[in-house]
């Protein structure tokens, strides 16, 4: 048997496994594609990222071998996670995609800047985002740029993606961290951007005084969890709404202006991550992604 139909002959993997399997490839991206080994069904990315399913009645577990170091000489790791399966086989399949992007996909991206730059370019990819990467083993850049990001206060309108930029630095101690930067953003986007990676609900917003008057109830409402800090007092009003790890920046921008009688106020927001994870920069430019 040569080895193109050893993967491809799908003989022995259970139905129920073989159909999550599928479906998670389909959802995961266009690229994906299923294969087989024995009773194991394997999602596949041209890219490199070969991910098992085992199982697939009570469970689903995933497992993947993953070079965690940029020594060569270093033998790869097995990490793995693991789905219960429910009677809905809908919510099997999105829990066990969930599970792909968050517990395993991150890991292909620890070896060094290159490795980090595959991940985080797949949810880019997928939605067709002309974005540009460049940059080495030691460090990375990707950039969407559909204009010049020095304008000071730019109004974008609904659905138009904003600007993005992204440097992934290999730390030479086995691990990879990123920075991203989101500008121009409404709250409601930098909201639904973040919503991954911030505090859960029910979490008040600390120093919610440091948030202009005009403002306050609905950003500390908007971004629960996160602690308040005055920046600047100018035409616009800066205030740095940040994580307790300190990964997570959100600059909130306040103008006000007056016309005669009249007063218009406008706000928006910048996403910024500095210092975060694979997989807390994955969860917002998945999310971007998808705007």
């Amino acid at each position: 048997m040569s080895g193109d139909s050893m993967y491809t002959d799908m003989r022995l993997v259970p139905e129920p496994l073989l159909r999550i399997a599928y479906e998670t490839a389909a959802m995961l991206g266009p690229e994906w594609r299923v294969e087989a080994i024995l009773s194991s069904a394997i999602v596949v990315h041209p890219i490199g990222f070969r991910i098992c399913l085992d199982d697939g009645t009570d469970r689903v577990l995933l497992t993947a071998h993953v070079s965690v170091s940029h020594d060569q000489k270093r033998p790869l790791a097995d990490v793995s996670a693991e789905i219960q399966t429910t009677d809905l086989h809908a919510i099997t399949v999105r829990r066990t995609v969930q599970a792909i992007r968050s517990e395993i996909l991150p890991h292909f991206g620890r070896e060094d800047a290159v490795a980090g730059l595959r991940v985080l370019s797949l949810p880019l990819g997928d939605a067709g985002i002309p974005a540009i990467a460049q940059g080495s083993t030691s460090k990375t850049y990707i950039e969407y740029k559909p204009e010049r990001l020095n304008v000071p206060i730019r109004k974008y309108d609904e659905g138009e993606r904003r600007p993005l930029g992204v440097i992934i630095t290999s730390t030479g101690a086995d691990d990879t961290r990123v920075e991203v930067r989101i500008p121009h953003l409404s709250i409601h986007e930098a909201a639904r951007i973040t919503q991954g990676i911030r505090p859960g609900l029910g979490i008040p917003m600390r120093d919610v005084n440091a948030l202009p008057e005009e403002v306050r109830a609905e950003v500390a409402a908007t971004f629960p969890g996160l602690t308040a800090k005055h920046v600047v007092s100018d035409v616009p009003r800066y205030t740095d709404l940040i994580d307790p790890s300190g990964v997570l920046r959100i600059r909130h921008a306040l103008a006000v202006t007056h016309e005669g009688n009249k007063t218009r106020s406008r706000n928006w927001a910048a996403v910024w991550l500095r210092n975060a994870t694979v997989a807390q920069a994955h969860t917002v430019l998945s999310a971007y992604a998808k705007g």
